[in-house]
């Protein structure tokens, strides 16, 4: 990668706090922005979907009042949205223009697995974007990356990239194949940018016996902080990216940047409990990243999840009756199309996860 200096705590610009509206709020996400920025956070990472395109719009206005080379911004071409190869390029440059630079500290093929990265070949994305990287338009060229260790190997021969940017957090290192993302990145000595260190929030509030032993070893309110300051201790990791939604989020993460709980023999135990007690929910694993909307069903897809996970977690019957009766479209209207799961960073069974949900709450007994 080019060499400039990042924070290791990076300002993720998808869960920004919003209006009743659903629109970003401007005057809160600035202050956080600011804050941040003044204490030393200068990695700021947005995408052409979020927010609903909003997104890249209100951070290019944001650090507009910054000087350009006190800051890293990255962005990632939407290979999702691309219909040819022309859009590529008009797509690139809108992008451009709405973050109001002339470059891109890093940017990014979004969302990389075994379909998204067939697509990303067919239209010669990765072709065009090299040809911007030598015209100064872009610094360091990666992908976000959600699939099997196998896809990782094939992607990272075709080209020589800068970086590559994960989904790593100690629920997926434990669970999942995520070790050998680590691996496969570490032996090819490729910086690593982390995304989802915190899973999407889940890991701030686990499960309640999680919860009971994450306040009996470090205090309360720190379940994110042993999450953070797990990932800061993983080889190779150059920046971690938090999705903060509001200004408590922004304070507490570079609380636990400057003084990170020890990854020691009691950091490890805890984890290995915590791991497991959420393991004994039958939670569904969703961040919340809405890559599976609109669904042409109509659903809330993540607001469902929550809906049912709060449920599952705290047992409150009523909360998930009154809760799924505020649904205007109710999962089981789900048609299962397949169009969120192909989207799904996650890769879960999503059709058949609505069905499971309506029927728990068509199965409510008072």
């Amino acid at each position: 990668m080019e060499k400039k200096i990042t924070s290791p705590l990076g300002f993720g610009c998808m869960r920004l706090p919003q209006t009743a509206e659903g629109k970003i709020d401007w005057e809160a996400s600035q202050k956080m922005v600011d804050y941040a920025y003044e204490k030393g956070v200068n990695y700021f990472d947005t995408a052409w979907n979020y927010h609903n395109e909003e997104s890249e719009l209100f951070i290019g206005a944001a650090l507009k009042k910054y000087p350009r080379e006190s800051f890293l911004l990255a962005s990632k071409m939407p290979v999702f949205k691309l219909e040819s190869r022309e859009m590529t390029a008009e797509v690139f440059n809108r992008q451009l223009e709405k973050c109001q630079v002339e470059y891109f500290d890093n940017y990014l093929c979004h969302s990389m697995n075994r379909d998204s990265w067939q697509k990303a070949k067919d239209l010669g994305v990765v072709e065009y974007l090299k040809e911007q990287k030598a015209t100064g338009k872009i610094k360091n060229l990666g992908f976000s990356f959600h699939d099997a260790a196998d896809q990782l190997e094939g992607i990272l021969d075709y080209t020589d990239w800068d970086f590559v940017q994960l989904q790593l957090n100690y629920y997926d290192v434990t669970t999942g194949d995520a070790q050998q993302l680590i691996d496969i990145c570490n032996k090819r000595n490729l910086p690593i940018i982390v995304m989802e260190p915190i899973r999407g929030g889940f890991l701030s509030r686990c499960v309640p016996a999680a919860m009971e032993k994450i306040n009996a070893a470090y205090g309360e309110n720190k379940a994110s902080a042993l999450a953070l300051s797990y990932v800061y201790n993983i080889p190779g990791v150059q920046v971690t990216l938090s999705g903060m939604s509001c200004m408590e989020h922004v304070v507490d993460n570079i609380n636990t940047t400057e003084a990170p709980i020890p990854m020691d023999e009691k950091a490890k135990e805890t984890i290995e409990a915590v791991v497991a007690d959420i393991q004994a929910f039958k939670t569904v694993p969703c961040t919340k990243c809405a890559y599976c909307m609109p669904c042409p069903a109509g659903i809330d897809i993540p607001a469902v999840f929550t809906i049912y996970n709060d449920w599952k977690l705290f047992g409150n019957k009523f909360g998930f009756r009154n809760s799924m009766e505020k649904l205007e479209v109710k999962p089981g209207r789900c048609v299962s199309c397949g169009k969120c799961m192909n989207a799904c960073p996650q890769r879960l069974e999503i059709p058949e996860l609505m069905q499971t949900v309506q029927a728990e709450f068509e199965g409510l007994t008072f």
